[in-house]
């Protein structure tokens, strides 16, 4: 009798043993998050000089369609997309970034772009990159909470 409460002992603990089908959770950079895909512009909350702008002035009809390509070389394309918001701008601009070493902070520099400098992360996920700060662009101070979503 004892020999089967044993052996059923031992079944019953070994039935209990399997081997776990979960992978380990794997984590993504912020810059794997980055440079995934491109990014567009959907939201911008501006202050020039401490007067807040409309963000329907900001993101005008030949802005929506911008796209920003950060690369694993830390290079920035940033495209105009098809609908230039003048004629004579160039279809690319070629910029760089970088994040700091706890990737909390992205340096942005693009020529004549008031997204240039230093910006908060606040975000960054599959789906949304949210960048806050407070450059100046044409000797104006600015604040700038700006939302992208994947192109």
């Amino acid at each position: 009798m004892k020999k089967i409460f044993l052996s059923l002992g031992v079944i019953a603990a070994l039935s209990g043993c399997k081997k776990s089908d979960e992978s380990p959770a794997t984590t993504t950079s912020r810059t794997d998050l980055l440079t995934a895909k491109s990014w567009r512009l959907t939201t911008a909350t501006v202050t020039a000089n401490g007067v807040p702008i409309p963000s329907s002035t900001l993101i005008q009809d030949c802005n929506k369609d911008d796209t920003f390509k950060f690369n694993a070389d830390k290079t920035l394309v940033q495209d105009a997309g098809t609908i230039k918001c003048n004629t004579s701008d160039p279809q690319t601009q070629t910029g760089t970034w970088s994040l700091n070493s706890d990737q909390t902070k992205l340096t942005i520099s693009i020529p004549n772009s008031p997204l240039n400098g230093e910006a908060e992360v606040r975000e960054l996920t599959p789906t949304t990159l949210r960048i806050y700060g407070t450059p100046s662009f044409a000797g104006l101070p600015l604040t700038l909470d700006v939302t992208f979503g994947p192109n």
